[in-house]
């Protein structure tokens, strides 16, 4: 069947209208929502302004907070990840069963949305990526684009970095963009290594007329300490694998590599080995190999970045997500919760 190309206006009315003729809650309460699970899935919660920076990345404490508003509402069952898909695949969920994963393990996890979901009683499960955990500091691609970024905001025009004789047009977020690229390729191609790019970032900030020491003191934009990870109550948060350095090899002694200095630096934390089998792909990059090397490495579970419903008969190291984020209409994340979006799929809607 051919996809029918709709535009979100109207797929957006569409969906308002099945909302208020009942057809959302009838969907929540059907036996064809209980054999599916929305796995929703969140990167980042944003402490200053990350989200006006990249809001397909970064929700608010208010928006987070309106979506657990909207579950209890909705009386829908957040499960731990690990439960959910246990159930799901004996065919035993709740009704309305929903699950939470957060990407990266950033410090505004436990800052903003931990006290949240304590305070409503859900769960989430958080894979996190470790090099930062065991380093300390702003993770460096992603600090340098948020820096470029507010360069361009702070209408400084060219950045002169004497440091290093960069000179950057931010006249505009596509220049700023242009920018972060011409760094990547020359840290990448000089080899730098992390003092280097700390030194780097510190440099970047005074020429964009940023406070590089209350940035630092904030804690924007890097992860949790081990001491974080351990604190957390389990029955809050579960903590999961996303690799060491947030990439995935395409060898499989690196890509294993990856997964046990993960899962080592996790142990530091207090988290017992044993129970490290649930995985994220970084930047949801998978591949058909990935999938032995996995099983080997003891991981039962991945998810992807991949828009869908989880049901029984999907790969268990190849899950769908639905990702929030700013941009998400309350009414499309309400579709992605009672089955409705997940129904009206691509192949027979274009959603």
């Amino acid at each position: 069947m051919t996809s029918v190309h709709v535009p979100w206006g109207i797929k957006h009315a569409i969906l308002r209208a099945l909302r208020t003729a009942g057809c959302f809650h009838l969907l929540a309460e059907s036996g064809w929502r209980r054999r599916r699970l929305p796995i929703l899935c969140y990167h980042g919660f944003s402490l200053r302004d990350e989200h006006l920076w990249n809001p397909a990345l970064f929700v608010t404490r208010e928006q987070f907070e309106g979506r657990l508003s909207a579950l209890k509402r909705g009386g829908y069952s957040v499960l731990p990840l690990g439960e959910a898909i246990e159930r799901l695949r004996r065919g035993e969920l709740p009704p309305k069963a929903v699950a939470i994963t957060v990407d990266d393990g950033l410090f505004d996890f436990v800052a903003v949305a931990y006290p949240l979901l304590e305070r409503f009683g859900m769960h989430a499960t958080v894979y996190s990526s470790t090099y930062y955990v065991v380093r300390q500091g702003p993770v460096f691609t992603v600090m340098v684009s948020y820096l470029l970024w507010r360069g361009s905001e702070n209408r400084v025009g060219t950045a002169h970095i004497k440091e290093s004789g960069f000179s950057f047009p931010l006249g505009s977020r596509a220049e700023a963009v242009a920018a972060e690229e011409q760094v990547y390729q020359r840290s990448d191609g000089e080899g730098w290594t992390g003092d280097d790019k700390h030194a780097f970032l510190g440099a970047i900030a005074s020429a964009v007329g940023e406070d590089w020491e209350a940035l630092q003191s904030s804690r924007m934009l890097g992860l949790m300490t081990t001491e974080e990870i351990g604190a957390l109550d389990p029955g809050v948060a579960d903590v999961q694998l996303h690799t060491h350095r947030h990439r995935v090899p395409r060898d499989s002694s690196l890509f294993a590599r990856e997964i046990e200095d993960n899962r080592s630096v996790l142990a530091t934390a207090g988290l017992d080995p044993a129970h490290l089998v649930h995985f994220c792909y970084p930047s949801g990059v998978h591949h058909p190999e990935f999938l032995p090397w996995l099983r080997e490495a003891g991981v039962v579970s991945a998810t992807t970045c991949v828009a869908g419903m989880a049901s029984r008969r999907d790969e268990p190291l190849l899950l769908p997500r639905i990702i929030d984020t700013m941009l998400t209409p309350e009414v499309e994340f309400e579709a992605w919760a009672s089955g409705v979006r997940g129904l009206l799929n691509r192949r027979t809607f274009g959603l």
